[in-house]
């Protein structure tokens, strides 16, 4: 066996195989299969929603599952702030 061979078996391992999961931490679990479910499950959720009276008032909406490599699209507005900016802002005493 050379370094090409070597190459080769830990670049083309399969997704079950320890040593994917060793180089593709929390990725290895989510295969097609599991994708497709999560949508389902993302589907149903919606549409049991959508007959609710909250999505008649547009609020509550369900949050999809979380898969890796797929970057949430909520959109964070503004920066963290400490906890004493936080007990001057609401003008909370720190006796």
């Amino acid at each position: 066996m050379n370094w090409g061979d070597l190459k080769a078996i830990v670049g083309y391992s399969p997704r079950t195989s320890a040593l994917y999961r060793a180089r593709n931490r929390g990725e290895h679990e989510w295969h097609l299969d599991r994708m497709l479910l999560a949508d389902m499950a993302d589907s149903l959720r919606w549409l049991v929603w959508a007959k609710s009276a909250d999505a008649q008032h547009g609020r509550n909406r369900p949050e999809p599952i979380p898969r890796p490599g797929v970057k949430p699209t909520a959109e964070r507005i503004g920066s963290p702030m400490g906890i004493g900016n936080v007990n001057e802002f609401l003008g909370w005493d720190q006796g």
